[in-house]
């Protein structure tokens, strides 16, 4: 089995963000960005192109434009379908203000929706929303370029954090504030530099996200706390106090959540139950001890990535079966050693919704592109 190219060049595409669906309902089409550029940060003036990988092809058709994106988790695309058949949906600029737009695939008709999406419920017809020119300021990678002044930003705001989107009439409100989140927890706000929320994800049924509380300290690195909340912002629970490392996750089923993180002493895969605290290790020594994991539709397989490892400078990616306690080498990449911080390519491994493929991004050629890994002779 080996991982093949699934776009094509001259240009780069790729599409950014793990654990998402990147693939239409047909199973045709691939969301992903275009740009002529992948060595150095956006700027506020660089443009990417919003399309369709077509599998058949691997061509790259262009359905809309957008400046707010990042080479790490893309303009955070998604498909929905709330009464106007099915939709593309990416981040964009209006003007000075972050929104979303959704376009129709049937007919290309596009209409804005209020905020900047960061994770879509697949159950419910809502989203959550997140302030990714904050972000730009806070961890460059994840946020959008923007022209605002940094001194403007609020260490610790009242009015900024998650914002809860209606995406059939798409309007938007806070429902979570940075200031709330931070007098629940184990830090005095007064101590905290910067802070953000970051890396939203909706358990299946839709009733409940966990998402990321991450405050700069002494001018050095991040400090980093995991909560739950219910999507109108009430029932907030930490899971994880600020004085961890925790990094990558997936909800596992409507309750159980899988988090690589150092709670238990060491940094590795755990899974625990909201609200419970009940860490148990999971593939331990399968799984590597951090990597971006997410499950596949049916629950039965984790497909996770490794960093590159020096001095080959190869990212592996991999299957491991939960029940069997079975590891699969699917294949491995290679990233030269310029493809670091924030320009780095993680492959960040998608499912298709029917288990058979499997999608990454990759610059094992030397520019940007989407790779594909057929399972159906091992899954």
């Amino acid at each position: 089995m080996a991982l093949k190219p699934f776009s094509n060049g001259p240009k780069h595409h790729f599409f950014g963000y793990y654990g998402i669906n990147p693939w239409d309902r047909n199973f045709r089409y691939h969301l992903a960005l275009e740009t002529d550029f992948h060595r150095h940060v956006p700027t506020p003036t660089d443009i990417a192109q919003v399309g369709l990988v077509d599998k058949r092809s691997g061509d790259f058709t262009p359905v809309a434009s957008t400046s707010a994106f990042n080479l790490q988790q893309g303009s955070m695309m998604h498909w929905i379908d709330v009464g106007f058949g099915e939709e593309l949906t990416f981040n964009d600029w209006d003007d000075d203000r972050l929104v979303s737009r959704a376009v129709t695939l049937a007919t290309r008709e596009s209409r804005t929706i209020q905020g900047a999406i960061a994770a879509v419920s697949t159950a419910t017809p809502y989203a959550i929303g997140l302030n990714f020119a904050r972000m730009s300021i806070c961890r460059q990678v994840v946020g959008y370029a923007n022209n605002i002044d940094a001194a403007s930003w609020e260490p610790v705001p009242l009015d900024d954090g998650l914002f809860l989107i209606d995406l059939r009439d798409g309007s938007m409100e806070v429902v979570l504030s940075i200031t709330e989140v931070l007098q629940h927890s184990n830090l005095n706000a007064a101590d905290c530099g910067m802070t953000w929320f970051n890396h939203i994800m909706f358990n299946p049924p839709g009733d409940r996200i966990f998402f990321f509380c991450r405050t700069r300290h002494n001018g050095r690195g991040f400090n980093t706390s995991l909560w739950t909340v219910n999507p109108d912002g009430s029932n907030l629970q930490c899971q994880i106090p600020f004085g961890h490392k925790i990094s990558h996750f997936a909800w596992r089923d409507d309750k159980r959540m899988l988090m690589s993180t150092n709670v238990l002493g060491q940094m590795q895969f755990v899974e625990f139950t909201d609200s419970k605290g009940d860490f148990q290790p999971i593939g331990k020594g399968k799984l590597p001890n951090d990597g971006h994991a997410c499950f596949s539709p049916d629950g039965s397989w984790l497909v996770c990535d490794t960093y590159p490892r020096e001095p080959e400078r190869m990212a592996h990616l991999i299957l491991y079966h939960l029940n069997r306690d079975q590891k699969i080498e699917i294949g491995h990449v290679y990233t030269a050693p310029e493809f670091t911080g924030e320009i780095r390519c993680d492959l960040h491994p998608r499912w298709s919704p029917d288990g058979k493929w499997v999608t990454i991004d990759s610059v094992n050629n030397g520019d940007r592109q989407i790779y594909l890994a057929d399972l159906s002779e091992v899954i």
